[in-house]
């Protein structure tokens, strides 16, 4: 029989946990397996720990029109994925600012992925 307990709803639910273009990025998140991390950046890569964590995609928002088609805006790529795969450490690297138009920052960190 199923029922509803704390314990459940921590363990089964993975989390999307945005980090915004305009935060500092700290040296080390921790995160939990299935935890996908959307950071406002426009690139990014994996250095270390390829099983530990994946990279999801490099993406642009966009929006909804009234037709039913994305519309999204001309620039840059806005938003970069990774997803917590299984427990370990990993190391990325993300990339922000345009880089077609400045040079880019970027900045490596240290992922802890548990339970």
């Amino acid at each position: 029989m199923w029922r509803w307990t704390r314990n459940w709803y921590r363990n089964a639910l993975a989390r999307l946990v945005e980090i915004q273009a305009c935060q500092t990025l700290p040296p080390v998140l921790h995160v939990r397996v299935g935890d996908v991390l959307m950071f406002g950046a426009s690139g990014g890569h994996i250095l270390e720990g390829e099983t530990t964590v994946e990279l999801l995609g490099v993406l642009s928002t966009g929006v909804l029109s009234d037709d039913g088609q994305p519309l999204s805006p001309v620039g840059p790529p806005t938003n970069t994925l990774f997803r917590a795969v299984q427990i370990g450490q990993a190391r990325i690297e993300v990339i922000r600012g345009d880089p077609w138009q400045a040079t880019p920052q970027r900045h490596e960190i240290a992922i802890v992925v548990t339970v």
